[in-house]
């Protein structure tokens, strides 16, 4: 058995939005959050822990993966967001031996996307970047991700950012990657949300705490962000204002304000904006 398992991080930046008329463009600019794929790794094997959106990131990420000299042995995909699938398929064309795997929602997740070319067609023309176009399928995984006799395993869950989500859990480093079940200094979404969503999210948090992770990944995070429990602990802090703040009725801009007030060090504002607009706040108010 491998001594010690090893997780790294490919961090890439903010992408520029070309996004329609409508909400007060924010300081900076319209922008894709960060983002981050993880290599789990052994001494020769690897694994991939989902993959990024655009071509040109996608061969960035093959490059740092040749780089480091490991065998990639399987693609893990933990959840149906685009941004954390399509980039696979230009992964594979490196790596055929590679194995993508995700559980059940998410393939049926992908298959939907690759039968209605949905988001797709919108993110392509948002994008200033261009995306990858080509999507292959995971096969359906048992949980089973091990390496090199280390116990890795993938964890189905319910309620984040998405109906259903999963983390891999790596329990000889005592490590999480969360997908987006977490964010870490980076505004959650809280496109599609509602109060009781938003309190099933909190509850899959408050589950992935009772592991005591020393270190948690989150798919969306600063670059510089440690990997600690923190990023957990600040999305449940993250959904708990929220919940807070909508209950006192906000117009879609007070609650903009205030969100950003209450995390000021948060980055990506225009997840936040965008989030606070599919609310329709202004509606509910009669506005």
């Amino acid at each position: 058995m491998t001594q010690q398992l090893a997780i790294q991080t490919f961090d890439i930046p903010q992408y520029a939005l070309n996004m329609p008329s409508g909400p007060e463009t924010p300081e900076g600019g319209w922008t894709w959050p960060y983002s981050t794929a993880t290599l789990i790794s052994g001494e020769e094997d690897a694994v991939l822990v989902d993959a990024v959106p655009t071509l040109k990131d996608s061969e960035r990420l093959v490059d740092w993966i040749k780089a480091s000299g490991k065998r990639l042995r399987t693609i893990y995909i933990t959840h149906g967001h685009f941004d954390h699938y399509i980039g696979a398929s230009i992964v594979l064309e490196h790596f055929p031996e590679a194995s993508l795997v995700a559980t059940k929602s998410t393939i049926e997740f992908i298959e939907e996307e690759k039968e209605t070319g949905r988001d797709r067609a919108m993110w392509a023309s948002l994008f200033s970047e261009d995306i990858v176009q080509t999507i292959v399928v995971p096969e359906l995984t048992d949980g089973t991700l091990d390496i090199e006799g280390h116990k890795i395993t993938a964890v189905e869950v319910g309620q984040s950012d998405i109906t259903r989500s999963s983390y891999v859990h790596v329990p000889s480093l005592g490590a999480i990657i969360v997908g987006d079940i977490a964010y870490n200094q980076v505004h959650p979404t809280l496109i599609d949300s509602d109060h009781d969503k938003r309190l099933a999210w909190i509850q899959t948090l408050t589950d992935l705490l009772d592991l005591k992770p020393q270190i948690v990944v989150a798919s969306h995070r600063t670059p510089d962000a440690a990997n600690g429990i923190h990023a957990i602990e600040e999305t449940i802090a993250y959904l708990r204002q929220a919940n807070h703040f909508l209950a006192e009725k906000p117009s879609t801009p007070e609650f903009i304000a205030k969100m950003m007030a209450a995390f000021p060090s948060h980055k990506n504002p225009s997840t936040l904006i965008v989030g606070a607009v599919s609310l329709k706040l202004d509606e509910a108010a009669g506005g």
